[in-house]
């Protein structure tokens, strides 16, 4: 290990009461809170390896805030999802005929279909922000492009399931 490394440990270490005080403030529980700060280590290690940061604990409290914030975020939009499955699952499953299970099995399939014959960088830039809530922000500075091309990946797949849907001619 650096010894630029073990000095960065060393202050990381130093400021951890402050980091779960940080996490606290998001009321996160404590083992979360340890998993979020150790990510946020991995980003500052591969950040400080990359360029010189002038405010070291500015740099990891607002790395931590937005790891934090980037995990709520997450973790809303499943509880989301999630609900939204229980409001179909609960919604008198013993209403659904036999023809709109079919017709729900088909659309499934179709939109399935035409997700997987996408290129795999929209697909991938697509779920980012339909399943796992990513802003396009976020996203492009993960992928290494702009808001405006992750505006067009997410629009050409939005574009080929209407399609998709369509052809079902229901």
């Amino acid at each position: 290990m650096s010894a630029k490394i073990v000095r960065l440990l060393e202050s990381f270490l130093q400021m951890k009461p402050q980091l779960l005080a940080v996490t606290r403030q998001r009321r996160v529980d404590r083992s979360l809170a340890d998993d979020l700060i150790q990510e946020s280590w991995v980003k500052v290690q591969t950040a400080v390896s990359d360029q010189n940061i002038e405010n070291l604990a500015g740099y990891v409290h607002r790395t931590l805030s937005n790891t934090t914030l980037d995990h709520l975020r997450r973790e809303k939009r499943r509880r989301e999802i999630d609900a939204e499955v229980q409001d179909i699952l609960s919604e008198g499953t013993y209403d659904i005929s036999p023809e709109r299970a079919v017709m729900a099995r088909e659309m499934l399939e179709v939109v399935t279909e035409a997700l997987n014959a996408m290129p795999e960088r929209s697909r991938r830039i697509f779920l980012m922000n339909r399943i796992d809530g990513l802003s396009h922000r976020k996203i492009a500075a993960l992928e290494g492009i702009s808001e405006e091309a992750v505006y067009y990946h997410i629009r050409r797949v939005l574009e080929r399931l209407a399609t998709a849907r369509a052809e079902l001619e229901w």
